[in-house]
């Protein structure tokens, strides 16, 4: 289980915890809603790699590290890549207030890692953006990393810039209700303000997960 706490206590006490319950591996494309399993021969996501760089390449605006480009990370495992079948709870003090069964592609807990990572490794004045991907829509994370800088704030001079980080996670209500209601973005979840630590940590545990999900 992938467990993200705000360090808090008795009613307090706020958690996310997920656990990815099984690997689903499925020969033929399948809907659940506006959710679809698809899979593509490594050729076609070469050659959407490709087109990706080359639109990037268009651009006029300078080179910028940010969002990554990700030649650097080590390839996707693909006899891992598929669905997972995961369930989500939202804890409250000692009371879960939000229980759900998810869908989510394993690419997606793979991204977020290595993303993460490389953001972690950035140095930057505005807000970066983290977000989980599109192709698992039930399952919504939005990171935020900004930059504190004491001088802004009449600190003492010396006081090293730091980055705080806000993270939400929620769950789409309109895939979870069904009836192909489409993807809203919107649904419970749980704001927290987690360290750098806690959130690589985070991170970590939820590839682990997937990596070893049978």
């Amino acid at each position: 289980m992938a467990l993200l706490t705000n360090q808090g206590s008795g009613a307090g006490y706020l958690a996310v915890e997920l656990t990815i319950d099984k690997r689903t591996q499925t020969l033929t494309p399948f809907i659940r809603g506006p959710v679809v399993s698809w899979d593509l021969p490594d050729e076609v996501y070469e050659a959407m790699r490709q087109a990706g760089e080359e639109l990037l390449a268009d651009e006029e605006e300078a080179a910028s590290d940010w969002p990554p480009s990700g030649r650097d990370w080590p390839p996707i495992d693909r006899t891992k890549v598929g669905w997972l079948n995961c369930t989500i709870r939202f804890v409250v003090g000692t009371a879960v207030i939000y229980q759900q069964r998810l869908l989510v592609q394993y690419g997606t807990f793979w991204e977020w890692y290595h993303a993460l990572n490389t953001l972690v490794t950035t140095e930057h004045q505005e807000d970066r953006h983290l977000y989980s991907g599109g192709e698992s829509p039930e399952l919504r994370m939005h990171l935020v990393r900004s930059c504190y800088d004491p001088a802004e704030w009449g600190e003492e001079p010396g006081t090293p810039v730091h980055y705080d980080y806000s993270l939400l996670i929620l769950v789409d209500t309109s895939i979870a209700a069904g009836g192909g209601l489409g993807v809203s973005g919107e649904g419970p979840g749980i704001f927290f303000y987690p360290t750098e630590e806690k959130v690589l940590a985070f991170a970590r545990e939820l590839l682990t997960e997937a990596d070893s999900a049978g």
